[in-house]
């Protein structure tokens, strides 16, 4: 199996493989040096001693109970003589030699000891350490790998449960006292606080919903009311059909986000034609610029269908028109339709470098108040937008203003 080096687990067993080889190489190198130092202190001081001892009186000797030979003068063999003073190795007719060539009394000697079953010996030693060192470091992966597991699977299996939430099960090593407990006792908490501060939302959301959709039912009566009353004041109908039809439009986007508040996920979605949710509200937003010298513009190439909910839809468009509607005084407002998503361009007065960045927060403020009463409206558009699955962004029109794009979702990342 492999194993990530930029992980947690990796990093262990890294560690632990680092520390076996720096110990065992400490050895290995430790044992190397004893050896060459036992090399040196018994083999060349024995071979010392040997010519000590004969270099006197004899010209030629051989001691086969220790393997040394002892030559003098014109008796050297011809694969020593050109040996300087010292000690010397070699190998000769396929035998590990030690070679002391010294001199006394002007005549130089050899002593000559054949080192075969010392060198088979100190291969074996070597081989030993070799294997060893890779023994150490099998040895250190195989513990750094079960330490890894022992102590990096508490995290996995916490990390898994935070990943797939089960609220019927709590996250594991809640009562431990260790750093995983403490971890998992810290990430236990904030989800307990985010799932408390989600509800008040969901909450808070449905109350004011709730709380909408009675006086909008009663505007609605009265409305309806009003027109039956009216009908002999064609002057007068055209303003409480108005009102009636606002208010009954209000009324469907309030229970969506109502039903939204409660249970995101059941909302259900339906094939939507966009391009007439788009003509109503430039309808609606028609009193909104009163008598300001703007053109409202509408663009579509062909009708697109999407599925999503309606009404959301028709919050997200509507609050944009409602914010281009605001921040232009003179000039275009242009809306297109294609598959791609909306387009919503104004040649108002843009916005400032500062607000973009929290543009879609709730309540922006920018510098004296420049676009007063936008934060709550584009907040909404960027959450129905989450929901729906579609990207919302805002970019400066090249030819001054603003422009949002609502993407939607086939065209998304």
């Amino acid at each position: 199996m492999m194993v990530r080096s930029d992980s947690l687990r990796g990093r262990m067993i890294a560690a632990y493989v680092l520390l076996a080889v720096i110990i065992v190489g400490f050895f290995t190198i430790a044992a190397f040096l004893v050896v060459s130092k036992i090399e040196k202190e018994l083999i060349d001081n024995r071979l010392e001693r040997a010519a000590n001892l004969w270099a006197a009186d004899a010209h030629i000797v051989h001691s086969q109970a220790l393997d040394l030979s002892f030559f003098k003068g014109q008796l050297i063999p011809q694969d020593f003589q050109s040996l300087g003073l010292g000690t010397h190795e070699m190998r000769l007719n396929g035998h590990a030699l030690h070679v002391l060539i010294g001199e006394e009394q002007g005549q130089r000697y050899a002593v000559v000891d054949d080192q075969s079953d010392f060198e088979s010996i100190e291969t074996d030693a070597y081989i030993t350490l070799g294997f060893a060192f890779l023994g150490g470091i099998g040895l250190a992966l195989l513990i750094g790998r079960a330490s890894a597991n022992r102590v990096i699977l508490p995290l996995t299996n916490l990390a898994a449960s935070v990943q797939t939430p089960d609220e019927s099960n709590s996250l594991p090593g809640l009562g431990s006292t260790d750093e995983i407990g403490v971890l998992a006792r810290a990430i236990d908490d904030r989800t307990q606080q985010l799932s408390l501060a989600l509800q008040r939302e969901r909450w808070f959301t449905a109350d004011v919903s709730h709380e909408l959709r009675t006086p909008l039912t009663i505007m609605l009566g009265a409305a309806e009311v009003l027109t039956s009353r009216l009908q002999t004041r064609p002057d007068l109908l055209v303003m409480t059909e108005r009102i009636r039809r606002n208010a009954a439009e209000t009324a469907k986007q309030v229970s969506a986000l109502l039903q939204l508040a409660r249970a995101p996920e059941l909302a259900d979605r339906i094939s939507v034609e966009v391009r007439p949710l788009i003509e109503h509200e430039l309808e609606r937003c028609k009193p909104l610029l009163g008598k300001k010298p703007v053109v409202l513009g509408f663009h579509y190439a062909e009708n697109v269908s999407v599925q999503a909910i309606p009404e959301l839809v028709t919050v997200a468009v509507g609050n944009l028109l409602r914010n281009a509607c605001q921040h232009t005084e003179e000039g275009t407002i242009n809306v297109s339709l294609s598959t791609a998503g909306i387009v919503v361009e104004d040649s108002g007065s843009g916005l400032p470098e500062a607000v973009r960045a929290r543009l879609f927060d709730r309540f922006v403020r920018g510098e004296d108040d420049f676009i007063k009463g936008s934060g709550l409206g584009l907040s909404i558009v960027k959450r129905v937008t989450e929901h729906l699955g579609w990207r919302v962004f805002h970019e400066p029109n090249p030819k001054g203003g603003s422009r949002f794009t609502l993407q939607f979702l086939s065209h998304g990342n």
